[in-house]
């Protein structure tokens, strides 16, 4: 089972628990895992104190032309939004909404303002190895863009979750001589660069798909 099943089935279970009206594909939900988390009571201690009352995945509410899908999966009653990543392992790698997988367009629009030249596959390498201080802050920003986001996760056989809430995020700043590359020059940087921030994995950049994930 691949992490996109492991993670449209908790949205699917979220929206049968709750009654939420959603346009999920049966064919893309494994059962199994559905009974699982619905018998592990682990929907309702996510959502103690907040009760989600709308599907946001599949709408159009809170897009643009520059956000092309929703960036949040639930509306909780007071209006906030709720946001769900799932990951089978400990690893916590994933492609932040909205800025990850960005296209052309979209990436000069979230960080044009950090250069004076429109950021192109020609000058994508060299910009990224020279503004990457700058670009973590938004990249992190948009990480966690709903005003709660969930973490749910395997660990010995069972699920563990944290919930990030986004008031709590700090004002970050980041120390351009604290990282390094894997690919320090753009003439090496093939297809991936692994970003380390004081000697720990933080980013991956590709250029193939021009994403940042």
């Amino acid at each position: 089972m691949n992490n996109e099943t492991f993670g449209i089935t908790f949205q699917y279970a979220i929206c049968l628990k709750y009654k939420l009206e959603n346009s999920i594909s049966i064919e893309r939900i494994d059962k199994d895992l559905l009974d699982f988390f619905i018998s592990s009571k682990i929907i309702p201690e996510i959502f103690r104190g907040r009760k989600p009352i709308e599907y946001l995945s599949d709408s159009k509410k809170f897009t643009s032309p520059f956000i092309k899908r929703c960036p949040h999966n639930f509306l909780l009653t007071n209006n906030e939004t709720f946001s769900v990543r799932t990951f089978q392992g400990s690893g916590k790698m994933f492609a932040p909404k909205v800025v990850g997988q960005a296209g052309d367009e979209t990436f000069n629009h979230f960080f044009g303002h950090l250069t004076t030249k429109e950021i192109s596959r020609n000058n994508f390498k060299e910009f990224c190895i020279k503004h990457i201080d700058e670009m973590l802050p938004i990249i992190v920003d948009y990480a966690l863009v709903s005003d709660f986001n969930c973490w749910l996760y395997i660990k010995d056989n069972a699920f563990h979750y944290e919930i990030l809430k986004r008031d709590d995020l700090p004002e970050l700043t980041f120390d351009y001589k604290n990282f390094t590359f894997t690919k320090p020059t753009a003439n090496e940087w093939v297809e991936s660069n692994t970003i380390k921030y004081k000697g720990k994995t933080v980013l991956e950049l590709q250029l193939q798909t021009f994403k940042a994930a």
